[in-house]
C-alpha cells in the first residue's frame, strides 16, 4: 500500500508503507532482486544518501555481461527478508547508468 505522494523542495516523492529505506544493511545484502518471478539479481552493495543515509541504491550486476547498476529503492514494491521484488523489469535496467568501482 503506497503512502501519499509528498512534495519537497520541488521534488515529487513517494514512500511505500512494506519498503523501509532504513532497513538494517544485514536484511538487505545478498537479498533476491526479482521482477515478478523473474530473477534479475542478489544485492550486492548499497549506495546511501550523504545527508539522511538512508538507503538509495542496490547495487547489484545483471545479465549475461552482468552489468553492474544501482538500482533505485523507489523501485522496490515487496519486500521480503531474502527477496526484493521491482515495479519494473531489465529494460528499465538498462536505461541506468553503469557503476564503476572506485
Amino acid at each position: 500500500m503506497a503512502v501519499p505522494h509528498a512534495r519537497q523542495k520541488g521534488r515529487l516523492l513517494q514512500a511505500h508503507s512494506n519498503v523501509s529505506a532504513t532497513a538494517p544493511e544485514s536484511q538487505l545484502m545478498g537479498a533476491e532482486i526479482t521482477f515478478g518471478s523473474a530473477s534479475i539479481g542478489h544485492v550486492e552493495g548499497l549506495l546511501h544518501d550523504p545527508i539522511s543515509h538512508r538507503v538509495r541504491r542496490l547495487v547489484t550486476s545483471y545479465g549475461s555481461t552482468r552489468r553492474r547498476v544501482g538500482v533505485p529503492i523507489e523501485w522496490v514494491v515487496k519486500r521480503s527478508p531474502s527477496r526484493l521484488e521491482l515495479a519494473v523489469g531489465v529494460r528499465s535496467l538498462n536505461n541506468l547508468g553503469d557503476l564503476v568501482s572506485p
